[in-house]
């Protein structure tokens, strides 16, 4: 090889090198830093409609009444009711009124009075925070064969001056769906049982003497507003 040939060898080794060589003052390239962030999801919380995290409740609530056994025959009526609650326990005092399907006068009262029933109804029990179900035990007072309008028998059954021949008690259970509609409304159902430990008899035009069943059976369907 001549020493021509050398020269230009030597010279293209060193332009490769040059080529291959930093620049004074570059830092190698951080592959790892130039790649993009891992993109991070954020699972955000998905709210349940079914469900409750307020440790305490209040609502009122009207609903009609369908049952049997407590009046002659198919008895209908409707009922008004406000509710507190704290985490799953709850209180529950009612106001109904109950008529039988045919119209019956009390045949003992010279004021022609209707028969009714009128009661005052107290229940306690569980009401679930993660699903829309109730179940409760119930106890009742009221007055048998009672005015036609709540706005005399209210003050009676408060005072505890119902007649006696004509006071009405019972005990039982129940349980419902209280279905949420809204934040604050829900379309409310129930069915319950009652026994009744007060079954005096009345005197009725043109039926004879009636008296209670001793189990009755009741359903109803109505709104219910609040906070649950």
């Amino acid at each position: 090889m001549t020493k021509i040939s050398k020269l230009g060898l030597v010279l293209c080794m060193a332009a490769t090198s040059a080529a291959n060589a930093q620049a004074p003052g570059e830092t190698p390239v951080d592959e790892e830093a130039a790649a993009p962030p891992p993109t991070v999801t954020v699972h955000k919380p998905v709210h349940d409609p079914l469900a409750t995290t307020r440790r305490f409740g209040f609502s009122v609530r009207a609903t009609g009444l369908s049952g049997i056994g407590a009046l002659p025959g198919v008895n209908y009526g409707g009922e008004l009711a406000a509710q507190i609650r704290r985490e799953e326990l709850f209180g529950e005092l009612a106001v109904g009124r109950w008529k039988p399907e045919k119209t019956y006068m009390v045949s003992e009262s010279n004021d022609h009075i209707e028969l009714g029933l009128n009661v005052w109804t107290v229940r306690v029990g569980w009401a679930s925070m993660k699903m829309p179900l109730r179940g409760w035990l119930l106890s009742e007072a009221g007055e048998l064969a009672s005015a036609r309008q709540m706005a005399g028998v209210v003050p009676r059954m408060m005072t505890g001056s119902t007649p006696v021949d004509h006071r009405y008690k019972a005990v039982g259970a129940g349980f419902g769906v209280a279905w949420p509609m809204t934040d604050s409304a829900r379309l409310f159902g129930m069915v319950e049982f009652t026994v009744p430990v007060s079954r005096n008899t009345v005197t009725l035009d043109g039926y004879g003497t009636y008296e209670p069943d001793p189990l009755t059976a009741r359903s109803s369907v109505g709104l219910e507003l609040g906070w649950r």
